[in-house]
C-alpha cells in the first residue's frame, strides 16, 4: 500500500504575512492547508475538518505566551504536531516535545527542512492509521498474541478456540520460526487449566542423557552429582500444560518412557523406588515429518498416534504475506521507546513484502531489530529504509539502483490484486464498502483498480 506524502495540514499562526507565506509553500507541495490565527479558530477548524497534521506556532494570542501553544498541543493528540518557534527559544521547543509534539522547527523556516519533516510526519501518521485499521479488522485476536488477519491465521485461531477447552492432546506442526510455542500458550490460555503452570521443554536442546531427569526428576544418589531429590518438569506442570517442543528430536529410548506416562499418567523419577501420578495436558510440536519418521522407524508409530490428537498447523510466512505490514509495525512498536519511535518507509515495506522469508516470522522479527539498530536516527524518529534492511540481511549495502526491482513490483502487484478482488467479492462489488474494508479511500481504490487493470476481472464477478 502506497503511503501518501501529502495531506491536510492545519496551519496555526497569528502573524498574517508569515502564515500566508508558509501556507503557499505547503500548497505548492500538494498539501491541502487550513489556516487559523487564534487558538479558538484552530480548535474550531480541527473539529470541523480533522487534519492529518498540525503546524503550530508556540507563541499564540491573546497573551502571546507559550502556554497557549502548549495547551493546543494537548488538544491535538490524535495527529502529529510540528511546533515552530524562535531559534533562541529551544528550551520551550523541547518542552513542547515532552508535552506530545512530534517535532519542532526554528524560525525563520527553511522550506526544504519543512518539506522533509512534514513528509516524514505524514508518512508515520499514515502507517499508524493503517495499523489501527488492520487491528480493527483483526477484531479480538490480540488476546492470543497472534498477529495477522490472513485466512491461514484466522483458521488457526478458530481451531485453537474450539479445542482449547477440551482435554484432547494437540500436535502443532509447522516450519521453524512460525510461532508453535505461541500456539501452545494460546491453547493453555483458553483452557480450564489457564491458572495452573505452563511448562515448555525443548527436546532438542537438552542432551539425551539429561532429558529423562529433566522431565521425570531424580532421587538423591541416583547418579554422580545428584546430591538431593529433584522434582522434574512433569511434576512442575501438574494441573497445567506440558509443552514438548521439537519432539521429533527425542531419542527412541526416551520415546518409550514418555509413551508409558502418556498412557496412564504414571512415571518414576530416575533412581526412584515408586511411581507417581500427575494430571496435566500434553501439547507437542515439531517441524519434522513424523509420519515419514514413523515409517522409517526413527519415531515410534504408537507414540505418534498418542500425541496426535488434533493437528494444528502454523503457516509459513510465505503463506501469509498480507500479514507482513501488521507484523512489522507491531515489532517496531515494541522497539519504540518514549523518546524514539520507529517506522518503515514505503520502499522498505516493499522490500519486506518481496522477501522469501525462509526463517519465517522469527527471521522477520530479528531482521527488523537489526535494521532498527543500524538505521540513522533523525531527531525523535527513525524511519527504516531498504538500505538498512539489506545491510542487516546480508551485511552488504543495497545496490545503488532503485530498491524496487521488477520482481518486487510484480509480487506486490499480485498481492494487491488478490486483496482488492477479495474485498470486491465480499462486498458485492460495492466500491465504497470494499475501500473501507481495505482501509483506503474510494478514490484510492479506483486508482488502484485502474493501475492494476482490474476492470475486466471486476466485470466477471
Amino acid at each position: 500500500m502506497t503511503i501518501p506524502r501529502t495531506g491536510h495540514i492545519l496551519l496555526v499562526e497569528d502573524e498574517s504575512a508569515f502564515r500566508k507565506l508558509c501556507a503557499g509553500w505547503l500548497r505548492d507541495l500538494g498539501h491541502m492547508v487550513t489556516e487559523a490565527a487564534t487558538p479558538e479558530e484552530a480548535l474550531l477548524q480541527f473539529r470541523r475538518t480533522p487534519p492529518n497534521l498540525v503546524v503550530l506556532d508556540l507563541v499564540m494570542p491573546p497573551e502571546h505566551t507559550v502556554e497557549a501553544g502548549m495547551d493546543l498541543i494537548a488538544a491535538f493528540t490524535e495527529v502529529p504536531v510540528i511546533v515552530t518557534t524562535g531559534h533562541a527559544d529551544r528550551e520551550n521547543a523541547l518542552l513542547a516535545i515532552e508535552r506530545g509534539a512530534w517535532d519542532f522547527l526554528g524560525k525563520p523556516l527553511d522550506p526544504d527542512l519543512l518539506r522533509v519533516v512534514i513528509g516524514r510526519a505524514l508518512e508515520k501518521s499514515a502507517l499508524e492509521e493503517e495499523l489501527r485499521q488492520l487491528r480493527a479488522r483483526e477484531g479480538d485476536t490480540d488476546d492470543m498474541g497472534m498477529i495477522g488477519n490472513s485466512d491461514a491465521v484466522r483458521n488457526m485461531r478458530d481451531l485453537i478456540r474450539r479445542i482449547a477447552p477440551t482435554e484432547i492432546n494437540a500436535l502443532i506442526l509447522g516450519p521453524s520460526g512460525t510461532g508453535k510455542e505461541l500456539a501452545a500458550r494460546a491453547l493453555h490460555k483458553f483452557s480450564s487449566r489457564r491458572n495452573r503452570p505452563f511448562v515448555a521443554v525443548h527436546c532438542g536442546a537438552i542432551p539425551e542423557e539429561l532429558l529423562e531427569s529433566e522431565l521425570f526428576g531424580h532421587a538423591k544418589g541416583s547418579f554422580t552429582g545428584a546430591d538431593r531429590d529433584r522434582v522434574g518438569l512433569i511434576e512442575t506442570a501438574a494441573g497445567g500444560t506440558l509443552f514438548l517442543d521439537e519432539i521429533g528430536e527425542m531419542s527412541l529410548s526416551m520415546q518409550v518412557k514418555l509413551l508409558r506416562f502418556l498412557q496412564d499418567g504414571y512415571f518414576r523419577p530416575v533412581g526412584g523406588r515408586s511411581d507417581r501420578q500427575v494430571d496435566l495436558r500434553v501439547v507437542c510440536a515439531t517441524h519434522r515429518d513424523l509420519v515419514t519418521m514413523a515409517r522409517e522407524g526413527t519415531f515410534r508409530e504408537d507414540l505418534f498416534y498418542r500425541i496426535k490428537g488434533v493437528i494444528i498447523r502454523t503457516p509459513a510466512l510465505a503463506e501469509r504475506i498480507e500479514d507482513i505490514p501488521l507484523l512489522a509495525q507491531a515489532f517496531l512498536n515494541r522497539l519504540s521507546k518514549e523518546k524514539v519511535s520507529f517506522s518503515l518507509s514505503s520502499p522498505a515495506m516493499g522490500w519486506l513484502m518481496a522477501h522469501l522469508w525462509p526463517g519465517n516470522v522469527r527471521e522477520l522479527k530479528n531482521l527488523l531489530i537489526s535494521a532498527a539498530t543500524l538505521a540513522r536516527r533523525e531527531r525523535s524518529w527513525i524511519i527504516i529504509q531498504p538500505d538498512d534492511l539489506q545491510f542487516a540481511h546480508s551485511g552488504l549495502p543495497a545496490p545503488q539502483e532503485e530498491a524496487k526491482t521488477l520482481d518486487m513490483v510484480q509480487q506486490i502487484a499480485t498481492l494487491e490484486k488478490r486483496l482488492i478482488l477479495t474485498a470486491l467479492a465480499e462486498t458485492g462489488n460495492n466500491h465504497s464498502q470494499a475501500a473501507k474494508l481495505l482501509g483506503i479511500s474510494r478514490v484510492g481504490l479506483w486508482k488502484k483498480i485502474k493501475r492494476l487493470e482490474l476492470g475486466g476481472e471486476k466485470n466477471k464477478m
